[in-house]
């Protein structure tokens, strides 16, 4: 009975220091950054009443928030903004009995052409639409239009909103005067208003002075700019934030099923001699977990145990391939659900990647429509007369089909078609164009002094053979074949 009484005390004691001894080597610590930890500003459920019933002020601030903290919305955002080159096309239109040709029109055409030259228009118009999908509208306010340059003022996506559209179907501007209220500075409230058209200006004064009741004022058509994918201003891609969150839940849990069934657990048995006597006493047992403890001390993944009972382990463990198949479908529900490939970020097969492209393409064309128009009304204008009028339309053209498009213009060139597309499409301006021709043609004679070299296509008695199929014509066979022998397989054509 003492005995008992003795070892019930003295393991008690032993007890805390092996706990306190060993508490480093128990304790798990995950340095990895959680993507939950960035967005536990917002849950599933709270990024889904949002998207089905909040305001539109709540899915902005909710839009810039994941913006600049999940990398898949980011990515794709980016994606679908820096998608088209934002190559654009300067058509003159001459009145009826006018000719181009003609010095005064031409002195206008030149003029233009200067302006969207020096404009920078493709990184302006890269920054706007990034805007618009992430706001899902993007408002602006044209401060002033030189011959060289025009200046553009980023308004306050929360003060402002569109309703309404005039007769020529351009969205108008309602802009919220508070926005002023915002600036405690004098000076620097002074300095803003300053940039704002007069009525806006005297709309706030009023409003201030409570002459008005209402803080939203109209924004002249002339100088508003109003740029969205979808008529509500909604942000456009909302719906893969669930799928995002929902794709780094699964991979966290993967992760962590992964770092227990690496964790090991060292368990000492302390013996029993054959009449139940303790082989090793409590203190002795406890420099035993000790010493076993200082040796592991260097591996973070391995805890010791020390105990005088049996102990058994059990441990679930699911299938590697499993997990890593749920996740890999959480991904690709991002990108199905972004209605994009997820081979643009990690291409497996060219199957399908082409046609995605082409719908990106053509969802992004209708924010270059009103990028175009805007550019057009500016155009015309300044530079538009009864003489002459202009016309500003962007090529679809991206930085995927830019080859495909120089060979198509080239062949339409050969067949008259005009010049102008291929050189746009390898970079070129239009004054540049005609710049490069004049340096070839009037000061280098490169036209004299080289030969183009002779082809399958110019040397007689031979045949080109049939040239290969674009990708979208090929069967998923051939597809498979070529890439098969690209990898260092065999295959038989298809």
């Amino acid at each position: 009975m003492k005995r008992e009484e003795d070892f019930q005390t003295t393991f008690s004691s032993s007890y805390n220091k092996m706990v306190a001894t060993s508490e480093n080597s128990y304790g798990w610590s995950n340095h990895t950054f959680h993507y939950r930890m960035a967005t536990k500003k917002y849950s599933l459920e709270d990024v889904k009443k949002i998207i089905d019933s909040g305001s539109l002020e709540a899915q902005i601030r909710m839009s810039r928030h994941f913006f600049y903290r999940s990398l898949y919305y980011q990515r794709i955002l980016l994606h679908y903004s820096t998608l088209l080159k934002y190559i654009g096309l300067l058509i003159p239109n001459p009145s009826f009995g006018k000719r181009l040709s003609e010095q005064f029109i031409q002195k206008k055409y030149f003029n233009a052409i200067n302006f969207i030259d020096t404009a920078k228009l493709p990184d302006l118009f890269t920054d706007i639409a990034l805007k618009a999908l992430r706001d899902g509208c993007y408002y602006g306010l044209v401060l002033k239009v030189t011959n060289a340059a025009m200046s553009i003022l980023n308004l306050p996506t929360m003060y402002c909103r569109s309703r309404f559209k005039n007769t020529d179907g351009i969205d108008l501007i309602e802009f919220n005067v508070t926005y002023f209220n915002t600036i405690i500075d004098k000076d620097d409230r002074k300095n803003a208003l300053a940039l704002y058209p007069k009525n806006v200006v005297n709309w706030y004064r009023k409003y201030k002075n409570g002459k008005v009741t209402s803080p939203w004022v109209f924004i002249d058509a002339e100088v508003g700019i109003c740029i969205s994918l979808l008529d509500n201003c909604m942000p456009a891609l909302l719906n893969i934030i669930p799928a995002a969150i929902e794709y780094d839940q699964a991979r966290d849990i993967n992760r962590d099923r992964d770092l227990e069934e690496i964790k090991k657990i060292i368990v000492q048995k302390i013996p029993h001699l054959q009449d139940g006597a303790l082989l090793f006493e409590p203190d002795e047992a406890e420099l035993m977990h000790e010493g076993s403890v200082k040796m592991m001390a260097n591996d973070k993944n391995v805890s010791v145990l020390t105990t005088y009972a049996d102990v058994d382990s059990v441990v679930s463990k699911t299938s590697n391939e499993n997990s890593t198949t749920t996740i890999d479908k959480e991904l690709s529900n991002i990108y199905s659900t972004a209605g994009v490939s997820p081979q643009l970020f990690g291409t497996e097969s060219n199957l399908s990647l082409e046609t995605s492209i082409k719908n990106d393409t053509a969802m992004m064309m209708i924010i270059a429509r009103k990028l175009e128009n805007l550019v057009t009304f500016i155009i015309n204008k300044k530079f538009g007369n009864s003489n002459i009028t202009f016309r500003y339309t962007i090529l679809p053209i991206t930085h995927y089909n830019e080859s495909d498009y120089i060979d198509t213009t080239l062949k339409m060139a050969n067949s008259g078609y005009s010049f102008i597309l291929p050189a746009l499409a390898l970079g070129l301006s239009q004054k540049e164009l005609g710049n490069i021709k004049d340096l070839e043609n009037d000061v280098l004679d490169l036209k004299k002094k080289l030969i183009p070299l002779s082809t399958s296509y110019t040397e007689s008695g031979k045949s080109p053979g049939r040239p290969e199929k674009p990708l979208e014509q090929k069967s998923a066979k051939t597809i498979a074949n070529e890439e098969s022998l690209d990898s260092g397989g065999s295959g038989t054509n298809g």
